[in-house]
């Protein structure tokens, strides 16, 4: 049953080289030489090493550990000292409106029907909307992009006029 599966997955389309049995048979042969390429390992590190090193920025190298950070750590933060009024105002600081200094108005029922219509990912109240905002926007038969040419070509005309 072994040599069926094993000449089952032999038959295995790969790419390059067609089937995994002639992909397994090239590894073989190159893994037979590999040997005698042991000596060049250390001149191949050593020329990548040079080239790719540059290229590495310092923000990684230090992350790595292998540099020191040359800005150093950064100096111990100082907590802050708040008083009261800082504090009074910090708290309600989400119910007061800004500009005025006074709180907003309670929503109404009709607000909250559609806040709740909206959080239920009901948004057909906006139809009305979208039908006016498209028939705003489109204006049928108005070209703009031939209206600005003209307006360049004229603009040419007068500044070769001013020319002459």
């Amino acid at each position: 049953m072994s040599a069926s599966m094993m000449t089952l997955l032999g038959k295995l389309p790969v790419p390059i080289f067609g089937t995994a049995r002639v992909a397994a048979s090239f590894g073989m042969k190159k893994a037979k030489a590999a040997p005698l390429a042991w000596g060049w390992a250390f001149p191949a590190a050593v020329g990548a090493g040079w080239f790719i090193w540059p290229a590495v920025t310092d923000d990684f190298k230090i992350s790595l550990g292998l540099m020191e950070d040359p800005e150093g750590p950064p100096p111990p933060v100082k907590p802050v000292e708040l008083d009261d009024t800082a504090k009074a105002a910090i708290a309600v600081a989400h119910k007061v409106d800004a500009s005025t200094g006074e709180e907003p108005p309670e929503p109404t029922a009709e607000e909250l029907e559609v806040e709740k219509q909206y959080l239920a990912g009901d948004y057909s109240g906006l139809e009305k909307d979208w039908g006016e905002f498209m028939e705003k926007a489109i204006k049928p038969g108005e070209d703009d992009d031939d209206d600005d040419d003209d307006e360049d070509d004229d603009d040419d005309e007068d500044d070769d006029d001013d020319d002459e």
